[in-house]
């Protein structure tokens, strides 16, 4: 068995055995001597031993990034080149004024003459064209003038419950059962020419005659209810929303329309009311008498859209037939084809801070419906 030690051991030993080459040496940290008489005992067996040590391979060159040079040159020899159109130009302008100067000429002033006005891109025949070229529609940063970019149609975004139907729906507006009678594309109705006028009144004439003043109230309430939807329509009205208007002339004292509906007690006017508010429906109710109101919210005609007016036209009055009450509106004076029926609410006064403005826009209006 081979018990001597390693060969850089055995070095150090015979080292340690000759006093003189140690003092020749120095501290151990000290450099070997320039003549390289004595080396370090470590020197043959120094290598690359790690990777950090091993040759490395060059790195790939970077291809060069496409550019865009601008150069301007002319057939006497001048030739400019710049990164940007505005820079080119620049030289180019340069030149002139030098040229100028030699010649003892005055300098021309270039002030607000832009690179692209140089050039003659903001010429709008100009524009026009290049907005045409192909890939034009890849510029992010243009605003075309006119052939305006086509976006991509986008994907939708991702509903963040993952369904929109186990939303809460919240309704952006008052629900409002008859926004279709508004409609900016429903005309008012116009009177018949001057010509037609009389013919007009002979066919009406048996109609208007059952609902003069000179035959009974019964017989006069059974034909109003024949001829009531003919006489009026509702339309877009400029006092509030929709209104009530006439289709054809009609007379003082003439029965217009019948304001119908469910009659209920007046105790519980009160919860219908709150009932309409929660739905977001507005309320039409007409104290019939004081034990009784007929509620046309929902089932009525179209005398819920008569609007108020300090200066009416029409007045309602609770007529009895037949051992039935019901409310009849009267016209007040003769109205024209295409007017607007109106009538006193006669809310009765309450304190300032409870007051409802009045838009009828009369010329004796009391600003106020209470």
């Amino acid at each position: 068995m081979d018990t001597r030690p390693p060969q850089p051991f055995q070095d150090l030993l015979d080292l340690k055995e000759d006093p003189e080459d140690l003092s020749d040496l120095g501290s151990l940290g000290s450099p070997p001597a320039s003549d390289g008489a004595l080396e370090h005992p470590w020197a043959t067996y120094e290598g690359a031993s790690s990777e950090e040590d091993a040759p490395r391979a060059p790195p790939s060159p970077v291809p060069p990034k496409p550019q865009l040079r601008f150069e301007i040159s002319s057939e006497d020899g001048l030739r400019v080149t710049s990164a940007t159109i505005e820079g080119a130009w620049r030289g180019v302008i340069e030149k002139v004024q030098e040229a100028r100067a030699s010649a003892r000429l005055r300098n021309l002033s270039f002030a607000g003459m832009s690179g692209l006005r140089l050039l003659g891109m903001q010429h709008d025949a100009v524009t026009f064209l290049v907005e045409q070229l192909p890939g034009a529609g890849s510029c992010r940063g243009y605003r075309f003038r006119y052939h305006p970019r086509r976006d991509p149609p986008r994907a939708p975004q991702m509903n963040p419950s993952g369904c929109a139907r186990a939303e809460l729906y919240l309704r952006k507006c008052t629900f409002d059962m008859f926004s279709f009678l508004a409609s900016q594309h429903r005309c008012l109705p116009r009177g018949p020419p001057p010509r037609e006028e009389e013919e007009d009144e002979v066919q009406l004439k048996p109609t208007r005659r059952a609902a003069s003043l000179e035959l009974p109230m019964a017989m006069r309430f059974r034909h109003l209810k024949r001829t009531a939807k003919e006489a009026v329509g509702v339309y877009r009205s400029a006092i509030h929303g929709r209104g009530l208007f006439c289709k054809r002339n009609i007379e003082a004292g003439e029965m217009v329309i019948e304001y119908s509906g469910i009659v209920v007690r007046s105790v519980l006017t009160d919860k219908r009311e709150k009932f309409y508010d929660s739905k977001g429906i507005g309320c039409y109710m007409f104290r019939l008498d004081e034990g009784e109101v007929v509620d046309a919210t929902m089932h009525g005609s179209a005398a819920r859209f008569i609007n108020h007016s300090c200066e009416p036209n029409c007045y309602s009055r609770v007529i009895q037939v037949e051992g039935a009450k019901h409310i009849v509106i009267f016209a007040l004076r003769r109205i024209l084809a295409g007017e607007e029926l109106t009538y006193d609410y006669k809310f009765p006064i309450e304190e300032p801070s409870a007051k409802l403005p009045c838009n009828c826009g009369a010329k004796r209006c009391r600003r106020f419906l209470n």
